[in-house]
C-alpha cells in the first residue's frame, strides 16, 4: 500500500464536538487527508482519514424505525481512510476514460464534473474501487454499513450527525434535502460537494445529496452483517445510507437505512469510497 506515496493535506476545521447525544461545543481539529496518486495520471478522491475508536450504531432516539434498533457498540481497533466527498462525476471520468467506458447519465445538469457521481449500481461502484485498487497499489472498497454511519456521524450520537434537530435556514442550510431549506437553484437536482458544512470527520454530505452504497448486504435486524462486506455474488439487497436531494429531513438522521438491488441505478444514488490503511 502506498501510503508513502499518497498526497497528504492537513487542514484545520471547525468541528462540533460531541458529549453524550448532544453536540455541545466546537474546537479547531486538525483533519488529515491523504489522495492517492493513479499510475495513469492524476489523483484518486481526496481521502480523510478516521481515527479508531468505538460508537452505538443504530438509532438510541426511539424517532427511528425498527430496523434500527436496538442500537449495539461497534468497537475499530483501526483508523481507515474514507472519501472527504462522494465519488464526483470527474474521478468516475478518470475510471471510464481509462476502461474506455461510456459516461453515466448526467441528467444534463450543469456542472456535473463537480456533482456526484449518479446512475451507477453497486457492482459499478465495487468495480471502480477495484480500479483504484488496482491504480494506486492501495486497498479500496465500499465502506461497511458499520463503517459508513461511524465516519457519518463524525463523533456524534445525536438524530443528524450535527444535533437533535434539522436546525437548518436558508442563510445557514446542513444539508441538501427537500425540506432542508438548501437553495432553490439546487430543486430537482444534486448539489456540487463540498458546498454544506462538513462533519466532526470532516466529510461532506454524509446527510443528503445523494443515497450511498454500502458493502453491506440488507438484513432487517442488526445480525452482524452490518460489519461484513457482501459477495460480488450475491444478489441480496444492499444497504444504502445518507438519504438525498429528493428525501425529507427524516431520512437523513445518521441511523436511517435503506436498500438497494444491487444491480439498481438510479438520479439519486451514488456513493463514497474507504482506503484501508496499514
Amino acid at each position: 500500500m502506498q501510503v508513502l506515496n499518497a498526497r497528504r493535506v492537513t487542514a484545520v476545521v471547525s468541528i462540533a464536538i460531541a458529549t453524550g447525544a448532544l453536540l455541545v461545543n466546537r474546537a479547531a481539529v486538525a483533519i488529515e487527508a491523504i489522495s492517492d496518486p493513479l499510475s495513469s495520471g492524476g489523483q484518486g478522491p481526496e481521502m480523510v482519514i478516521v481515527v479508531a475508536g468505538e460508537f452505538a450504531m443504530g438509532d438510541a432516539s426511539g424517532r427511528g424505525n425498527d430496523n434500527e434498533r436496538p442500537p449495539r457498540t461497534i468497537v475499530f481497533d483501526q483508523p481507515f481512510a474514507i472519501g472527504r466527498y462522494e465519488v464526483t462525476f470527474a474521478d468516475w471520468q478518470k475510471y471510464a476514460e481509462a476502461n474506455k467506458l461510456p459516461m453515466p447519465d448526467n441528467e444534463g445538469w450543469g456542472l456535473s464534473s463537480q456533482r456526484p457521481v449518479i446512475h451507477v449500481s453497486w457492482r459499478d461502484a465495487h468495480a471502480y474501487t477495484q480500479w483504484l485498487s488496482r491504480e494506486t497499489g492501495a486497498r479500496y472498497r465500499l465502506p461497511t454499513e458499520a463503517e459508513w454511519e461511524y465516519a457519518a456521524r463524525g463523533g456524534s450520537q445525536s438524530y443528524y450527525w450535527w444535533g437533535d434537530e434539522l436546525d437548518s435556514n436558508e442563510q445557514a442550510p446542513r444539508a441538501h434535502c427537500r425540506g432542508c431549506a438548501s437553495s432553490r437553484l439546487l430543486r430537482n437536482k444534486t448539489a456540487t460537494v463540498g458546498q454544506f458544512p462538513p462533519n466532526g470527520f470532516g466529510l461532506h454530505d454524509t446527510a443528503g445529496n445523494v443515497w450511498e452504497w454500502t458493502a453491506s448486504s440488507y438484513t432487517q435486524r442488526f445480525d452482524g452483517s452490518e460489519t461484513q462486506s457482501a459477495g460480488l455474488l450475491d444478489n441480496s439487497p444492499r444497504v444504502v445510507r445518507g438519504g438525498a436531494w429528493n428525501s425529507g429531513p427524516t431520512y437523513l438522521r445518521s441511523s436511517m437505512r435503506d436498500l438497494k438491488q444491487p444491480h439498481h441505478r438510479d438520479y439519486a444514488l451514488g456513493f463514497r469510497v474507504l482506503r484501508e490503511l496499514p
